[in-house]
């Protein structure tokens, strides 16, 4: 199947593709936006109509300088020779929405059209198509009529030229942005926040990676103010981290550039701001000035001690799976690579009572949690925190012997 998009002439409902040729979103044009999720997911070459000079599109050449375009002034070049994927050039669309439009016609033995609540811009046309009355091809309007509609779970949205130069695809971007495995509160709650300052970011030259390290700057500072006994500061440090740790990401997918580094550089610094918490907190309970040396102090001392021993350990052991079996970075997506390997229907009672709190190691409950622990006081979070890391080990000693049984996991 080849991908075509459309740049000129008139389209399904008659707008002047050509006035949406300079529109862009994330300083990408909208083509070069579907040319690079086609080529992300596999795709080696893609036909372009447009009849203007050849168009250079420096960011798909310089990511993927392999992928060839085959530029006509004809969308009947390409008709008959095999089975078409038609799209566009105002059409908004993710790598989610791609994928379910192609899960819809792989099967499909007849051409059809694509569309969620109106016509979203796609057309695929099976290479046997005919038509008796003689539909002329170029004619998107009339050949869309004859076409079986189908909609996609996840549908893509098709500008109009009332729509040129307004933030519509941008909003229909971010509203379908957060990641799979983003919790309630982070979707909920944190994206209320990130995402205003990701529309802002866009529109800047900075990197997601650049993003990246500055966020993870304030998130390690937490550790500072856990270790001069200002625990509230130290967690709305923390919690604000968090929020904007979903600006990296959201800027990445905006403008396409995410990348298996930046997952494991965001990674890397989330996990210096835990150890920089329990850190901070382990300096402080050890510092006389603050916990005079009593038997009651000795105790949490120690297990503030320990806390950064077991952290280390619970990190070391979800780093070392990630690495040997996954292509994702981002530590967010372990419980599913386990669960994918050995499925919770196979395991014991209690591991999957486990699992129901899984959510209290994800970073989005986690920080905000820490700000009301921070108004008790320092042992009880340092009891609470050795609870988590006690059961989080337990989860992993599980996974480990029970993936044993599928997988090879120890070279």
């Amino acid at each position: 199947m080849l991908p075509i998009i459309l740049s000129n002439g008139l389209g399904i409902d008659s707008e002047n593709l050509d006035l949406f040729i300079n529109e862009k979103i994330g300083g990408l044009s909208l083509t070069e936006r579907i040319l690079l999720i086609l080529a992300s997911e596999g795709f080696s070459n893609a036909g372009l109509i447009a009849d203007i000079p050849e168009i250079s599109f420096k960011r798909l050449k310089k990511k993927y300088p392999d992928f060839k375009i085959h530029q006509s002034k004809n969308i009947s070049d390409f008709v008959n020779k095999e089975d078409i994927l038609i799209f566009q050039n105002n059409v908004v669309i993710n790598k989610k929405q791609l994928q379910s439009t192609l899960d819809i016609i792989k099967n499909q033995k007849e051409s059809t059209t694509i569309r969620g609540d109106k016509n979203s811009g796609i057309l695929f046309l099976k290479k046997n198509i005919s038509f008796s009355d003689g539909t002329n091809y170029s004619d998107l309007n009339s050949l869309n009529a004859t076409l079986r509609k189908i909609e996609p779970k996840d549908s893509p949205i098709k500008l109009s030229t009332s729509e040129i130069g307004s933030n519509t695809g941008r909003d229909f971007l971010f509203d379908h942005i957060s990641k799979n495995v983003s919790g309630w509160f982070s979707k909920t709650i944190n994206s209320k926040i990130s995402i205003p300052i990701s529309k802002v970011l866009i529109k800047t030259s900075l990197h997601p990676n650049v993003i990246t390290f500055i966020v993870g700057l304030i998130g390690i500072s937490c550790g500072i103010f856990y270790a001069i006994n200002m625990p509230f500061i130290g967690a709305i440090i923390l919690q604000s981290a968090t929020i904007l740790d979903r600006c990296d990401g959201e800027v990445a997918r905006i403008k396409l550039r995410e990348s298996k580094f930046g997952q494991w550089f965001d990674t890397a610094l989330d996990q210096l701001s835990y150890f920089s918490m329990f850190l901070g907190i382990s300096i402080c309970m050890n510092n006389p000035k603050f916990f005079p040396f009593t038997a009651d102090n000795i105790i949490f001392k120690q297990l503030s001690i320990l806390n950064i021993l077991l952290y280390l350990i619970f990190l070391i052991t979800i780093l070392f799976f990630m690495l040997r079996r996954t292509q994702n970075g981002s530590l967010a997506y372990y419980p599913s690579e386990v669960d994918k390997i050995v499925p919770l229907k196979d395991r014991s009672f209690t591991y999957r009572i486990m699992t129901k709190f899984r959510f209290l190691l994800k970073r989005e409950f986690f920080s905000p949690g820490m700000i009301l622990i921070s108004l008790i006081g320092y042992e009880t979070a340092t009891i609470l925190a050795s609870v988590l890391l006690i059961g989080g080990l337990l989860h992993q000693v599980s996974d480990f012997i029970e993936l044993r049984k599928k997988i090879d996991i120890t070279y």
